[in-house]
């Protein structure tokens, strides 16, 4: 029981972690395709366009993209997380909340309410302790990048929970084009291709696409968001619809029940002095 407890927990960690090394990127290259028809002018009149100002057109898609960005100073949010492998699947809740630029709380509770996991997560460190078995675990963030094999952020991983655009800074944009009146800008960077798409009224990020650069790899994510709400002045996804697949496939469902920004931090707890170190 409490094996197959830490496992569920730290399998909603590690897709954190999995999610947010989806991220690195480098310089901006070629812009291919026109913007949208209602964004600028028409597609065949760019077409047509013997020299156009690809700086102000990647200035602009960036600021649409970050127009759906959510500010925030604090955020509380319980999350039911239901995850099926190749292999099982099973459900839990995760408890979290958010100190901007600081750090992340995070609690796992299997059935019945028992806690699999608690992880405290700041600019440089990763702490993990599991209650079941006393065991605590201390690592410094650098750690869980070089065991994944991939670079990322703390500032991504808060990207990541609050449901914003994770791969924005320093994409390479190589198109952009309209579908069914949906912007989608595909770009690039040194690990991933990302197609992203965003609502008619370019007011919130619908899907993410990530794929492997490296071939050999067969490394692809999926993330889907869903039933948003007003939130800061901005839209807030309630639901997220994960599909990761290389060697195997994971399939991740998030439902956010409950949440607050700018609040009192809710789920915070204290790392406890004695129990085993790794």
């Amino acid at each position: 029981m409490n094996l197959i407890m830490n496992k569920s927990a730290l399998l909603f960690l590690s897709c954190l972690f999995i999610l947010a090394s989806c991220t690195t990127s480098r310089k901006v290259q070629a812009i291919q395709d026109a913007l949208s028809k209602k964004d600028t002018v028409s597609y065949q009149i760019i077409a047509e366009k013997t020299k156009v100002d690809s700086g102000a057109i990647v200035k602009e898609i960036i600021g649409k993209i970050a127009t759906t960005k959510l500010s925030f100073n604090t955020m509380n949010a319980r999350v039911k997380v239901d995850y099926e492998t190749v292999n099982k699947s099973d459900a839990f809740i995760a408890n979290i909340s958010i100190e901007k630029g600081k750090a992340i709380y995070i609690t796992v509770r299997g059935a019945m309410g028992v806690i699999g996991l608690k992880a405290l997560i700041t600019k440089d460190s990763v702490i993990l302790f599991f209650p079941l078995n006393k065991k605590l675990e201390k690592h410094p963030l650098s750690y869980m990048q070089e065991l994944i094999k991939i670079p990322f952020t703390y500032t991504t991983l808060e990207d990541l929970i609050v449901g914003n655009p994770v791969f924005m800074e320093e994409a390479s944009i190589v198109s952009y084009k309209m579908n069914n009146n949906k912007l989608q800008i595909g770009m690039i960077g040194g690990l991933f291709k990302n197609l992203i798409t965003l609502s008619e009224d370019n007011s919130k990020v619908l899907h993410l696409k990530l794929d492997d650069i490296d071939i050999n790899k067969h490394r692809t994510c999926d993330i889907t968001y869903s039933d948003h709400t007003p939130a800061l002045q901005n839209q807030f996804p309630l639901n997220r619809d994960i599909a990761i697949a290389s060697q195997s496939r994971l399939e991740i469902h998030m439902e956010i029940k409950d949440y607050t920004f700018n609040e009192p931090l809710k789920y915070t707890f204290a790392i406890p002095r004695p129990g085993k170190r790794r």
